[in-house]
């Protein structure tokens, strides 16, 4: 029962990594479309504004997501614990 739920929590961050990954694309082509319009031509500032803001507005999210949310430590721990636990689990293989 734990098995799944730990499947569970795997599949859930593989998506929010994957939404994060699609926003961070997403950010990608706004800021070259951004530089394509400043080396085309003539620049309307508005335009140029919008465009940049838009790359940042999908760069802010993608950032967000894709960092971890609990420091290395306590990640350590928790892998120890969870490794730990397993192995209490199976019992001594002798």
């Amino acid at each position: 029962m734990n098995e799944g739920l730990s499947r569970q929590r795997n599949g859930y961050t593989h998506r929010m990594r994957m939404f994060s990954l699609l926003f961070a694309l997403i950010a990608l082509v706004m800021l070259a479309m951004f530089v394509i319009y400043l080396f085309r031509g003539p620049v309307d500032p508005l335009i140029a504004s919008g465009l940049f803001v838009s790359f940042l507005a999908c760069l802010a999210p993608a950032l967000l997501l894709l960092k971890p949310f609990e420091s290395q430590d306590e990640l350590r721990r928790r892998r120890e614990k969870a490794r730990q636990d397993r192995e209490r689990r199976r019992g001594p293989s002798d």
